[in-house]
């Protein structure tokens, strides 16, 4: 699988300046702050479900990041419920936006 960072990142004990480009293992849940750039990747990506993209900067990076990212979450309704991938994940569905505000306690 392979991402681009959007932002500086601390993952699994690496750090990744925002522009990197890494192969990460199948076990890779990623964060916002990633861009999916294969089938897999995109798939791990809609697995890891909706999640709002930050900026995209390099804080201590010297690469510029002049692209901006294609593949990102957006909201389908204007309730903002449902969300599908843009770019390389359009087609693998909707999934609704989930936070641990909407869940009660037991």
């Amino acid at each position: 699988m392979r991402f681009r960072f959007l932002a500086d990142c601390y993952v699994g004990g690496h750090y990744f300046q925002a522009g990197n480009v890494a192969e990460m293992p199948a076990s890779f849940i990623p964060p916002a702050a990633c861009e999916p750039l294969d089938a897999e990747a995109a798939q791990a990506f809609f697995d890891a479900g909706p999640q709002i993209t930050p900026l995209c900067r390099q804080q201590w990076s010297d690469r510029i990041i002049t692209n901006y990212p294609t593949t990102y979450w957006r909201p389908t309704d204007a309730a903002k419920e449902n969300w599908e991938l843009t770019g390389l994940g359009r087609g693998l569905g909707v999934k609704r936006w989930t936070s641990d505000a909407d869940k009660s306690a037991p």
